[in-house]
């Protein structure tokens, strides 16, 4: 009987960490884009915007257009909003947009002047940096549970619910025949698979 191999332990970890973490994954991706749009608004007036868009017409290439977003400085909070977030943990899907004309200024901060936003702005990058602790937490968690698990089999015996989310990663010969037919029938009916409880 093969064992279950510390990549495969790895991949499970990190799937049960996807599982239980991606919702809040895009409501992040969400709040930073709407964060994005309101500091370009604040940062760049209607006039300015005119006025680049001048510029723009009369010298090509004046200004570049970046679907990277763009950092600010709130209070002291260096955060780029807009921009791709990562996470070692789970998979960030980026709302795609057409970027934004970010011109210097004096720095390669743009500074917020605006008291509520400045504070949502370093909540956003306060619950950003829990998030990717809880997930660290929980993948740690994950991995104390299946590093006990050798094969397949005592996998599917120690931690039964978690074999709808992370089963189908045993490989086809660890698979027992319960946890496969339950899987079928789960499918067939519709059933929800089991919430994972993370200590979050």
């Amino acid at each position: 009987m093969s064992k279950l191999t510390k990549h495969i332990r790895e991949q499970m970890a990190r799937k049960l960490v996807a599982y239980r973490y991606t919702d809040e994954a895009k409501t992040l991706v969400q709040l930073n884009r709407k964060l994005a749009d309101r500091a370009y608004a604040h940062l760049y007036t209607k006039p300015i915007v005119e006025a680049m868009e001048t510029i723009s017409k009369a010298f090509s290439g004046a200004f570049e257009r970046s679907t990277y977003g763009f950092r600010v400085n709130a209070g002291g909070y260096r955060v780029e909003v807009g921009g791709e977030l990562r996470s070692r943990w789970v998979r960030f899907e980026q709302a795609r947009h057409e970027g934004y004309t970010v011109v210097s200024r004096y720095s390669d901060y743009h500074n917020l002047t605006d008291e509520k936003l400045i504070e949502e702005v370093k909540d956003f990058a306060d619950r950003y940096r829990r998030f990717d602790e809880t997930c660290a937490t929980a993948y740690n968690e994950a991995m104390a549970v299946l590093n006990t698990c050798t094969t397949g089999k005592k996998l599917a015996e120690a931690w039964p619910e978690a074999m709808e989310v992370i089963g189908d990663l045993i490989p086809e010969g660890e698979r027992t025949l319960p946890v496969v037919q339950v899987a079928d029938v789960n499918r067939k009916f519709g059933l929800p698979p089991k919430k994972i409880k993370t200590h979050a």
